[in-house]
């Protein structure tokens, strides 16, 4: 009986271990129903250290999987290198002459020697005069090259007071300032307040003289100075057409003057004559007749007089 009780009581306890043993093994196997219920594991170290290096694993894939979306990085701008203007080195200036315009043959024009004393300026006046009214022309153009030339002539240490150049210096000249002629111009006191101008244009090829042209001014102000010049360069440039078309014109007005200047003593010689026939009727008594002829005696000196002017005119601007 002992015996059967006791086997009774280690089947008892063997069954209350084994259904302890599945109930747990049932625990261990469910998931978690919700958030709030937590599952404690017991691992070993080895076995944890194993899971956390799986889990890590997981988190690295997920993250390699997810796309990712990369944000444009705003460009910088391009700085570019600062640099500092190159300057030019200073450069040797030859002054030549523009070839020649339209068919025009140039014409370098050159004041020698130096400016008389009481006109000063003159040198500046007259070269620009002469190259603007020079330049007019259909024939030739025109440039103020005193200082090129007194450069030049000082550089090769042939440079004088009087400011002569001769033959050869002259188709050196021409040839540096590129030019077909030169207008050589010299001034010279004559007194105390009169010039002698005389104005060459030479041929830079053969030193040849191919115009000349002279005046004597007073050279008083700018006004006067222009004009000389004016008028020189005139006489200058002027073809042989040209000069028998002046003389002509010249002549038409000497003609025309002395005709004028006839007139007017032809009117006078009337006026002469009426004068006379008044006093010869003032005496007669004829009166009437005395009137008339005064009337008439007073036209011819205003007639007289007129035409002796207009003679005198032509002879003096024409």
């Amino acid at each position: 009986m002992i015996k059967k009780l006791t086997l009774f009581l280690i089947m008892l306890i063997s069954t209350a271990a084994l259904a302890q043993y599945l109930s747990i093994g049932e625990i261990e196997a469910e998931p978690a129903e919700s958030d709030s219920e937590f599952v404690i594991e017991e691992s070993s170290p080895v076995e944890a250290v194993s899971q956390a290096e799986e889990e890590s694993f997981e988190i690295e894939t997920e993250e390699e999987a997810a796309p990712v979306i990369k944000e444009p990085i705003p460009a910088e701008p391009i700085r570019r290198a600062e640099t500092k203007p190159i300057e030019p080195e200073p450069a040797v200036v030859i002054e030549v002459m523009t070839p020649a315009v339209q068919g025009k043959q140039t014409v370098a024009i050159y004041m020698a020697g130096e400016e008389p004393q009481g006109v000063r300026g003159v040198h500046s006046i007259l070269g620009g005069e002469l190259a603007r009214t020079i330049s007019e022309s259909d024939r030739y153009t025109a440039v103020d090259r005193t200082e090129a030339v007194r450069k030049q002539l000082a550089s090769e240490h042939i440079f004088q007071r009087s400011g002569a150049v001769d033959e050869e210096q002259i188709k050196s000249l021409g040839r540096q300032l590129g030019a077909q002629f030169m207008c050589i111009s010299n001034i010279n006191a004559v007194g105390k307040r009169s010039h002698y101008l005389d104005i060459r244009l030479v041929d830079v090829e053969t030193a040849e003289i191919i115009r000349t042209a002279t005046a004597t001014s007073s050279l008083k102000d700018a006004n006067e100075m222009t004009r000389v010049a004016r008028s020189i360069a005139y006489e200058l440039i002027e073809t042989e057409k040209a000069k028998e078309q002046r003389a002509r014109k010249k002549k038409v007005s000497l003609f025309t003057g002395i005709g004028l200047e006839l007139l007017g003593a032809g009117a006078y010689a009337y006026w002469f004559i009426e004068n006379n026939n008044v006093r010869d009727y003032v005496e007669r008594g004829e009166y009437p007749d005395a009137d008339r002829s005064v009337e008439k005696r007073d036209i011819a000196a205003v007639v007289g007089a007129a035409l002796i002017a207009g003679g005198l005119t032509f002879h003096i601007f024409f």
